[in-house]
């Protein structure tokens, strides 16, 4: 339908004029004449009214719509193309709950991956801050690397094996750079000094337990925020149907790692670490 409105701005005979260039020339092809309706949605008259000194004054003031031919028009379409009408609704609502549902199922499958991220940072910050031995920090470190990539492949209901997700770590690990490596220079440098620290609380009383828990939440710290930096690029990897996409994986990964607030990432798991540590001590 084709609808001509604020026709009580127009003179009759502009009106009419108007409407035979339409039908006749505009949408000849388009539409037929009897779709062409003309209505005053909110029409204006105007009136003369004399004050107290008798003097006319004219008011515009706002009329009753002349939308009954347009009503009628719409009862008419519904009446013949009713059922369509409904069907076509019907289906672009089931579209639109469907892709409601769809994104609620992304949300909360991202939500769990994110949970079960921070579990496991939290896991391999305390398995690194409480083990005294440095090849065992990086043995156990990558262990529980691995075994996060294999919960979020469960969750995002892709197969991968063990040597699937080494590969993957390796590749991640690799395309890291700067947390990797400081997660290395951590766990081999602080590693040492955290065994000798803890070697000698015995020996001195408890006066050296201060600084080996200082020295173990820092070392638990950074590999938790590797943990951490790990567990984000899988997810993303895994939500992208265990693909790169069209850029290389370094560029996927240095995106991520620009993302991420490592500042206060840290410094969430430090706070839980040293609670966790002197509770257990």
């Amino acid at each position: 339908m084709l609808v001509f409105n604020k026709i009580d701005q127009y003179p009759e005979a502009d009106r009419l004029a108007i409407y035979q260039k339409i039908k006749e020339e505009r949408v000849k092809k388009l539409i037929s004449p009897d779709e062409i309706i003309m209505v005053a949605a909110s029409p204006i008259e105007v009136r003369g009214t004399k004050d107290a000194t008798g003097k006319v004054r004219v008011q515009r003031i706002k009329g009753k719509p002349q939308v009954n031919s347009l009503k009628l028009k719409i009862l008419e379409l519904l009446e013949r193309e009713g059922k369509s009408l409904v069907a076509l609704n019907s289906m672009l609502f089931a579209d639109e709950v469907n892709e409601q549902i769809l994104e609620r199922k992304l949300a909360i499958r991202d939500r769990a991956a994110n949970e079960l991220i921070n579990k496991g940072m939290m896991v391999k910050a305390m398995t690194i801050a409480l083990n005294p031995v440095t090849a065992i920090d990086l043995f156990s470190g990558a262990i529980v690397d691995v075994g996060i990539i294999i919960s979020l492949s469960r969750l995002y209901g892709i197969t991968m094996t063990q040597s699937s997700a080494v590969k993957l770590l390796k590749n991640i690990a690799l395309s890291m750079g700067g947390i990797s490596a400081s997660e290395l220079l951590a766990t081999l440098g602080l590693g040492s000094i955290k065994s000798l620290l803890g070697l000698s609380i015995p020996a001195t009383g408890g006066l050296s337990f201060a600084p080996y828990l200082s020295v173990a939440i820092a070392q638990g710290g950074v590999a938790g925020l590797s943990s951490y930096a790990i567990g984000q690029v899988t997810k993303t990897y895994l939500a992208n149907g265990a693909s790169w996409g069209e850029q290389s994986p370094k560029a996927v990964v240095q995106k991520i790692l620009d993302s991420l607030d490592e500042e206060s990432i840290l410094n969430r798991i430090k706070s839980e670490l040293k609670a966790k540590l002197i509770s257990n001590y």
